[in-house]
């Protein structure tokens, strides 16, 4: 067999099915490029709240350095640091506590984060907890380094628009309509994500987040699967799109209610969809080798007519 003549058949065919896709979406963060025509970006989830729905994804002061040593050094571009569970049925606990866990989380991230070319986003609904954020990062000189992760879309804390606008930082949006991740469809999350837009200046640097999950009782699978399979609807917002998709509800529902612990590999299969339909940023609890090689095979199949091999 002609092994040069069926790669040439091969990328004709793939050339005359793919469509094409505009490469208009980009944005700029430190000295990462998110967007159109750019590697798909792997964050990884560290919670310093021991309430999180998943336990694997809980460090603690002992053990923050090395799981995100480990993420960085497995393609990590980005890590999400959380300080409160943001699942529905999460004992609440106050501003101040939240803000305590993630600055003692910031004392050990931050010198790491120097000499690695990572972001690091502070995942809050309150501008308390962002301010002091940013003045640690502001301290170590990385200020470009910063992201927030609000998802409330803005909703929970009535400062935070003029914060982001007045400091000029990245965010990522979430769709809210009420409280966190009450989107119910398609249509329901782009209109609360243009109202959240709305709040910002028109040059903010904004990634969307459609907000999978089982955020409230009413939204049922079938939502969250509607969304990831029609998820490049969202690029009429012209903003990067993120998923956090990682071990949900819904993977656990698909496969006959299997646990968090038991998700994995389900939400392997997701993370893949979810990149072939447009995500530019996959949130994950697991930065792996598996979850890389998911995301670079799937990134080919959404960009077949570019293949270059290895």
């Amino acid at each position: 067999m002609n092994s040069g003549r069926s790669s040439k058949v091969w990328l004709k065919m793939v050339k005359s099915r793919v469509k094409e896709i505009k490469r208009d979406i980009e944005i700029t963060i430190g000295n990462i490029r998110i967007g159109d025509g750019h590697p798909v970006r792997v964050m990884g989830v560290l919670n310093v709240s021991k309430e999180s729905f998943y336990t694997g994804s809980i460090v603690n002061e002992s053990t923050i350095a090395g799981k995100a040593a480990s993420m960085i050094s497995e393609g990590a571009s980005l890590l999400d640091l959380g300080g409160r569970s943001t699942a529905p049925w999460s004992p609440s606990i106050t501003i101040d506590e939240e803000t305590i866990r993630v600055t003692q989380a910031l004392d050990v991230l931050l010198p790491m984060i120097a000499v690695e070319e990572v972001l690091v986003s502070i995942d809050t609904q309150y501008v308390a907890v962002a301010r002091e954020a940013l003045d640690m990062f502001r301290d170590h000189e990385l200020e470009d380094r910063f992201v927030l992760n609000d998802v409330s879309g803005l909703r929970q804390d009535p400062e935070m628009a003029g914060w982001i606008n007045e400091n000029e930082v990245p965010a990522i949006i979430m769709a809210s309509h009420y409280v966190p991740g009450d989107s119910l469809g398609l249509d329901e999350i782009i209109a609360d994500l243009k109202s959240s837009l709305s709040l910002l200046d028109k040059d903010a640097r904004v990634i969307t987040d459609p907000g999978i999950g089982h955020w409230i009782p009413e939204k049922e699978p079938p939502y969250d699967l509607d969304a990831l399979g029609n998820l490049s609807v969202l690029r009429q917002l012209g903003c990067p799109i993120l998923v956090a998709l990682s071990r949900k509800s819904f993977i656990g529902a698909v496969l006959g209610g299997a646990t968090p612990d038991n998700r994995y590999f389900g939400s392997l299969a997701a993370t893949a969809v979810s990149v072939v339909e447009g995500a530019h940023v996959i949130r994950t609890h697991d930065v792996n080798p598996a979850v890389m090689d998911t995301v670079r095979v799937a990134s080919a199949i959404r960009a077949g007519m570019n293949w270059k091999g290895t």
